[in-house]
């Protein structure tokens, strides 16, 4: 009987084990970008449609142009949307439809809008020594946005009801919050690292070398740049060092072959200060 009983208890042991096996293997097989849908996929973000968000985004896209002025220069746009649109091609099934907009500001400084809306201020522009950098810099970005992780902060912030009163037409005083916290106050650690991995997949996918990443942020810290608590991009994110040593260590296709931008990056540079 006891003898029974154990060899019962070990095949029971030997099949869930297979089973659990089996799962973790299947999972490995799954897109990334599946994985984390399923696992760490914020559930706040699902409260709210992309609809709404691109229509959030748009409101709050007014106060900003009360408080900054968009930079509209012929070379620069060119540039960006070379940039942009090479890294939006090898975006999987994106809901998104990216825009990007120049402010002018000399701040080195990226935030994200919801709804897929990018900003760059002039100062990022001049600080980056190649289209390379400013790709890696947008990837991350994007990463943000697919990841829905602007909404899920907004949510946290205000609460769902308040972000659908604003969507309706809300109070112009709830908007200057809104923007303020979008652009001002940096994401969860767990947020930046998976945009961070986000970024260096893209930049393979569109054939940019995820070195790019690790040589801006070099430069970040041989200029002293690691941390400004007035910038998004910039502000309480993992150690500088830490995400050197992580683009640095991204393992790419065996076949990988990095394709340069054919851009007049001086000029850019030039337009931009």
């Amino acid at each position: 009987m006891v003898k029974k009983l154990l060899w019962d208890f070990l095949k029971m042991v030997l099949l869930f084990g297979g089973i659990f096996f089996l799962f973790f293997v299947g999972i490995k097989f799954l897109p990334e970008k599946q994985r984390n849908h399923w696992f760490y996929q914020d559930n706040k973000s699902a409260l709210l449609s992309i609809e709404q968000e691109i229509l959030l985004g748009e409101k709050i896209e007014e106060i900003l142009f009360e408080h900054h002025q968009e930079v509209k220069i012929k070379v620069i746009d060119s540039a960006l949307w070379v940039i942009l649109t090479r890294l939006e091609k090898k975006i999987e099934q994106s809901e998104y439809d990216y825009e990007i907009k120049v402010i002018d500001s000399p701040e080195i400084n990226a935030f994200t809008l919801p709804g897929g809306k990018i900003y760059i201020n002039k100062g990022l522009l001049s600080f980056c020594d190649s289209p390379e950098q400013l790709a890696a810099v947008l990837a991350h970005e994007i990463g943000h946005v697919e990841h829905r992780h602007v909404v899920s902060k907004l949510i946290k912030e205000f609460g769902i009801s308040l972000l659908f009163t604003i969507i309706s037409g809300g109070d112009p005083f709830l908007l200057t919050d809104l923007f303020r916290t979008t652009a001002s106050k940096a994401f969860d650690r767990s947020y930046e690292k998976e945009a961070d991995q986000f970024a260096l997949n893209l930049l393979e996918e569109a054939k940019i070398s995820p070195t790019a990443m690790a040589s801006f942020f070099r430069k970040l810290n041989r200029e002293n740049l690691g941390y400004d608590e007035k910038m998004e991009f910039l502000m309480t994110h993992p150690h500088n060092n830490a995400r050197i040593k992580r683009a640095l260590n991204h393992k790419t296709r065996d076949a990988f072959e990095s394709q340069r931008f054919e851009l007049n990056w001086e000029e850019v540079v030039r337009e931009a200060k």
